[in-house]
């Protein structure tokens, strides 16, 4: 069947980076059209719930748009990743800045221009990779948008270099193993994900596989990878789950060769990370954004910090470091180990417990003077929101990945704070995301 056309201008992109013009009424998503930028489209997908379209330019009407410049990935728009590729990073930042602004316009404060990625490329310290199969050869890379396609996105200029290049390495020895791809369909084959690591230009390796596969074929990749210099360890871990966990929470690594970990660098403290602990992917902008906490936490006074979704402690140490006695909560047991581990031998007044945020109380963690929350995408639970409400303390540091959750819990928080600090940060440049800090000061209401 012929697909519908129509004639669509583009006024905003949305967080696919498709371009936004209404037709007849109706919102039309288009991929690669930019604001500004007019094009006939073929309708690919109408929503059966709202007066929404999804679609692709058929022909270009008018000039391009001055804020478009050319991708360098060789993957762009094909892999799903990076979607703001071919927007100049000017107006990125512009879109970042329109986004949080707009999420948080119920505060009546303005919000400070977004602090540019120190890199555009080459900054990701991590990369994932899907395994399939491209004719006869194995590819890594990732799903293409809607689909299990798998597009091979090696020479990503995302990651850095010499995790594309291990990358290439791992590729060419799990094909030489005769290591089977595993088919999400059929629930067969061995090699699912392939995970890589970088700090200070080593590189851990992690192999994802199904139960079963054989110990030869892995050793076998571990004696060819062991002639890279950057390589320091390589470890397997087994993965059944039909829920599209990479690495499921409790999974066990074994080592293949050298270590089980990365030795990672946070406010000075060297701390081991695994295939599987979170961990900022943009090295040097993390660093800025948490040092840059640090220091709204200072100004505020008080020693007695809190640190809740503490991660492997990016936040908590820094805060240490400024000077603060601090109490870090961490669901990630793995990851709470690691952080007591680390301020113990850098000799820091940093306290790590594993824990929901949800379920402790002042019990637990007496009275701080400043509480930082870095929730994940989704934001607060209702059990850390009542957590933060019984705690009250005279300040609230929040650091948010999701502009529009941030906006919902800063409106249930606005009764007794108001913010005086909104700083965006663009840890993921070419992409929609933005990360936010916030330094909220409690306030008696009028009246």
């Amino acid at each position: 069947m012929k697909s519908q056309r129509c004639e669509v201008l583009a006024t905003e992109l949305d967080e696919a980076g498709l371009g936004v013009g209404l037709s007849a009424g109706r919102r039309i998503h288009v991929a690669d059209l930019l604001p500004g930028e007019r094009a006939e489209v073929a309708i690919d997908h109408d929503s059966p719930h709202k007066p929404e379209g999804w679609g692709r330019v058929v022909r270009r009407l008018g000039p391009a748009s001055p804020n478009r410049v050319q991708p360098k990935c060789p993957g762009w728009g094909r892999c799903g990743g990076c979607v703001w590729q071919h927007l100049s990073y000017p107006a990125q930042l512009e879109a970042k800045h329109a986004r949080v602004a707009k999420a948080l316009v119920h505060l009546g404060v303005t919000v400070a221009p977004v602090h540019p990625s120190p890199a555009l490329f080459g900054y990701r310290n991590k990369g994932k990779y899907v395994v399939g199969l491209a004719g006869k050869h194995l590819v890594l890379g990732a799903y293409a948008p809607r689909t299990h396609a798998v597009v091979d996105t090696l020479g990503c200029k995302v990651v850095a270099p010499i995790i594309d290049e291990l990358a290439s390495w791992v590729r060419g020895a799990a094909e030489a193993a005769d290591l089977v791809p595993y088919d999400e369909k059929a629930r067969t084959g061995e090699l699912r994900y392939v995970i890589l690591r970088e700090a200070k230009g080593d590189v851990m390796v992690a192999l994802v596989v199904a139960t079963g596969t054989p110990r030869v074929k892995l050793e076998q990749v571990a004696n060819a990878l062991s002639r890279h210099p950057a390589l320091r360890g390589l470890v397997a871990i087994t993965n059944d789950r039909r829920d599209g966990a990479i690495v499921p929470s409790g999974s066990s690594a074994q080592v293949l060769l050298g270590h089980g970990h990365i030795t990672e660098e946070l406010a000075g403290v060297s701390i081991a990370v695994g295939a599987a602990e979170f961990l900022q992917v943009n090295r040097a902008q993390a660093t800025a954004m948490y040092a840059r906490v640090a220091e709204l936490a200072r100004e505020a006074g008080g020693t007695r910090a809190l640190d809740l979704f503490a991660g492997l402690g990016g936040i908590g140490l820094h805060l240490a470091r400024g000077g603060a006695t601090v109490t870090s909560v961490e669901l990630d047991r793995e990851a709470v180990a690691q952080l007591r581990r680390a301020a113990e031998r850098a000799n820091l007044p940093l306290r790590a417990i594993a824990g929901d945020a949800g379920d402790l109380s002042r019990e637990d963690l007496g009275d701080p003077d400043i509480v930082v929350v870095n929730p994940p995408r989704k934001g607060l639970s209702d059990g850390a929101r009542a957590l933060l409400a019984q705690l009250a303390p005279p300040t609230i540091v929040y650091v948010s990945c999701g502009p529009e959750s941030l906006g919902r819990d800063l409106a249930a928080l606005a009764p007794a704070y108001r913010a005086d600090v909104i700083e965006p940060f663009d840890l993921m440049p070419g992409t929609p995301q933005v990360e936010t800090v916030v330094r909220l000061r409690r306030h008696t209401p009028a009246g």
